[in-house]
């Protein structure tokens, strides 16, 4: 019975028209915003780590103009004490080397110019003698995890220094000495007859100070569980986000190793110093917004639903229905002999108005003739 009532019938039709465009309205804007959160999440990556190549970027340039200026004044010192030339063996940190000898003064476990070298520039500063195809470090001020001083190591064999020192070249650039990251310069140091093999190497750098970058980066986060990363040239894990969901070191180096599927995964060199920058999102982040988006877009549309059925409900009441309801009552009078109605719906310009004029003649009609039948009675 509901079902077939006339305002059912009236309301159906609007009902199921909002429903629809409210449906359509929010997948188009959902789909609209899975757009906008993957832009999004990519113009902050990008910004991020613009933001964090232009501070290395500067941190480097800074840092090797002093190592260029420490480098001139170590050169300027070693070659005030005389020439260079290699001495005989010498023990130097437990394991024996060929000695660096300037102004016939043996520089192994002789520190005095490294020392002071490194009182006036800071930083750190080395003497490497030549023992074959290695460089040993003879003098040196820099140290072990341990505090004593690095010498009797040898510079890396495998690193990217050693091949510019056996041809005789110079290099500046970021160095990892004994697992930490150094602006270094390294330049050959050749004896007075033979300028074509170095028969040791002039070394300074300067500890590179990444706290400025490292408290950018432990603040940055893209998305909700996003994270941003920085690999050092061995794959180290130097730096990473620590505010989003995920700040688990072990869980960054496996998605930054793994590239799981199920997460946005950029990498980045940063030129000059060998480091990698990674940053990453996990896809359900994305999803999860556009769920929010479309719930609150779905509500909304539910919300402009409900408001425009209640005015349409309020207009077919007053508009069709109550006038309806009240011709309806009169009909059903004027069916047991009640005619003395007053039918304001005949002012109405509309089929109601039409209909409630068609009950008013019959209304009359009914009234003469049952007003002829009662005089012809008497």
């Amino acid at each position: 019975m509901f079902l077939h009532s006339l305002r059912v019938r009236l309301l159906l039709p609007v009902l199921a028209l909002v429903l629809v465009s409210v449906v359509v309205l929010t997948v188009a804007l959902a789909m609209n915003q899975a757009s906008h959160v993957r832009s999004d999440a990519a113009q902050s990556i990008e910004r991020r780590t613009q933001a964090l190549q232009s501070l290395f970027s500067v941190t480097r340039s800074v840092m090797l103009d002093r190592t260029h200026d420490a480098m001139r004044l170590l050169r300027s010192e070693g070659r005030r004490l005389g020439a260079a030339s290699l001495g005989g063996r010498v023990t130097v940190g437990g394991r024996a080397a060929n000695d660096l000898v300037l102004g016939g003064v043996s520089q192994a476990n002789n520190f005095a110019l490294v020392d002071g070298v490194t009182a006036i520039a800071q930083g750190t500063a080395t003497l490497f003698a030549r023992d074959g195809e290695d460089f040993v470090r003879v003098a040196t001020n820099v140290r072990k995890d341990d505090g004593s001083r690095a010498i009797g190591t040898q510079l890396d064999p495998l690193g990217q220094v050693i091949p510019h020192m056996r041809k005789g070249e110079a290099f500046y650039g970021v160095v990892d000495i004994l697992g930490t990251p150094y602006v270094t310069g390294y330049e050959p140091i050749f004896s007075d007859t033979d300028s074509q093999r170095a028969i040791g190497v002039w070394y300074v750098g300067y500890k590179t100070d990444l706290k400025a970058l490292s408290e950018v980066v432990d603040a940055s986060q893209v998305l909700e569980s996003g994270f941003i990363a920085v690999f050092d040239s061995k794959d180290k894990l130097r730096f990473h986000s620590k505010t989003g969901a995920t700040s688990d070191a072990a869980l960054i180096e496996r998605i930054a190793h793994e590239l799981p599927s199920d997460w946005v995964v950029d990498k980045q060199d940063v030129p000059g110093w060998g480091f990698s920058l990674v940053s990453a999102y996990p896809k359900s982040d994305v999803n999860k917004a556009i769920t929010r988006q479309s719930l609150w877009i779905g509500s909304i549309g539910l919300i402009v639903c409900a408001l425009i059925l209640g005015l349409q409900w309020g207009l077919i009441w007053s508009r069709v229905l109550k006038p309806i309801q009240h011709l309806t009552v009169v009909a059903e009078e004027l069916s047991v002999g009640k005619w003395g109605h007053t039918i304001e719906e005949t002012e109405l310009k509309d089929e109601i108005g039409k209909l409630a004029r068609a009950i008013s003649r019959l209304s009359y009609s009914v009234r003469v003739a049952m007003e002829r039948l009662a005089k012809l009675s008497r």
